[in-house]
């Protein structure tokens, strides 16, 4: 396998080092308007759909006006494009350089649809829940809200309905500037319009006027970011599948591991080389893990590229990822954000504020799912202390602890006699049928 050296990464460190000092100022008009916009400073303000975890495209705070009465605007050096001054919105507050590249990737294993999609919210820092009520009565089993009705969502459970999955996860993310938006933002002319035109009051009748908003600006927006690049790889693993060809679902992430560290210039797991390249020979495609289990959604945040497995990319492109990464610093995007709900931009003397409040709320406990996994297992029981949907199988012969088959040919069937008639024998004998 490919690797990038290590004297690119300490190379890039060293270049990239922002600068002490404070990088932002005061503009005169003829500077103001001569410099372009700071990377990235139309990426917050935006509409947020928490249940999709999906940006909206639609814009809550006015990004366009840079602009101060005077002519004056707020102007920033930009460190990592040689020192090029650039402007910020009125409403941007807060811009930073603030460099951070990670070379290890960050991966996880998911033995549900469930637990999956419960971690897709880890990329919003704050309580996206403050001042909602999304709060339900203690009962048997929760709610998932956060992704409900994501991509995540969609490519998981479709899958987990069939057979038995589990999902790793890989991530690997590079961090370029921050900021935030001001505490008092200016309105974006359409939210400002769309909110005017809601009925004075939220009622089952006109519930859908209010949902079209939310249909159209998300439930939630973007107030704090970072930004830069990011790469996150969720690949399926039939566990049964893996089973039959000797590999547990840990073992398959861990080689996994080893294939996405090699594309990113890692080159520190050394010890699970070798045990990968003896696990390969047990795939029926000796191409690799990667090969071998490739039902896999992956999504590229900032920068440019035409690899669409980055993470995997080693035997392909081995440059594909240094390429990427080099562009992150003029077209970066999300990589980690904070949200306030759609309610917050109204003023609490307006009484819309509270009438949306609650059809955020609504319409986030309608979109959310219940995860109740109080059933019994099929085969195997409940053991697992954080994930009461896993059934595992232990002291069983010929039965992995994922309640797989551990060879081909081998199976167990159990069958239970209901009702019987015409049957005879003795008190010393055994009944026909039995």
């Amino acid at each position: 396998m490919h690797s990038i050296t290590p004297a690119f990464w300490v190379g890039l460190l060293l270049s990239l080092s922002p600068p002490t000092s404070q990088s932002c100022s005061t503009g005169s008009a003829s500077e103001c308007k001569e410099a372009e916009l700071a990377p990235g400073t139309n990426l917050a303000g935006e509409g947020f759909d928490i249940t999709k975890m999906k940006r909206k495209g639609a814009y809550v705070i006015d990004l366009s006006d840079w602009k101060r009465k005077d002519k004056t605007c707020t102007i920033c050096r930009n460190p990592y494009l040689e020192g090029k001054l650039q402007k910020l919105p009125l409403s941007v507050v807060d811009w930073r350089p603030n460099h951070h590249c990670s070379v290890k990737v960050a991966s996880s294993l998911y033995q549900s649809s469930e637990a999956l999609v419960s971690a897709s919210s880890n990329s919003v820092e704050n309580n996206w829940k403050s001042n909602l009520d999304v709060s339900v009565k203690k009962v048997q089993g929760s709610l998932m809200m956060a992704g409900s009705h994501s991509k995540l969502a969609e490519f998981s459970m479709e899958k987990t309905k069939k057979d038995k999955f589990s999902f790793t996860s890989h991530q690997v993310s590079c961090l370029y500037y921050s900021y935030r938006v001001s505490s008092n933002p200016r309105l974006h002319p359409e939210f400002r319009r769309a909110v005017k035109l809601l009925p004075k009051a939220y009622t089952q009748e006109n519930k859908q006027r209010y949902y079209k908003l939310i249909d159209n600006f998300g439930t939630h927006y973007i107030t704090k970011v970072e930004l830069g690049g990011s790469v996150h790889s969720v690949t399926s693993i039939r566990q049964c599948q893996a089973a039959l060809q000797g590999l547990s679902s840990e073992e398959v992430k861990t080689c996994l591991d080893v294939e996405a560290a090699a594309s990113v210039g890692d080159n520190k797991l050394s010890t699970e080389v070798k045990h990968c390249k003896s696990a390969a020979d047990k795939l029926e495609n000796k191409a690799g893990f990667s090969s071998n289990f490739n039902d896999r959604l992956t999504e590229i945040r900032g920068g440019h590229t035409t690899e669409p497995e980055l993470l995997f990319s080693a035997n392909k492109d081995a440059g594909a990822y240094k390429e990427w990464l080099s562009s992150l610093t003029l077209s970066p995007d999300l990589v980690s954000y904070s949200l306030d709900a759609l309610h917050e931009l109204l003023p609490t003397s307006n009484p819309a504020r509270q009438h949306l409040r609650k059809a955020i709320s609504h319409y986030i406990l309608e979109n959310s799912l219940w995860k109740n996994c109080s059933a019994p297992c099929q085969a195997g029981i409940k053991t697992h202390p954080q994930d009461s949907c896993i059934c595992s199988c232990h002291n069983n012969p010929g039965v992995t602890p994922d309640c797989c088959p551990s060879q081909k040919g081998l199976a167990r069937v159990k069958v239970t006699v209901q009702k019987g008639t015409g049957l005879w024998g003795t008190t010393t004998q055994a009944r026909t049928g039995t």
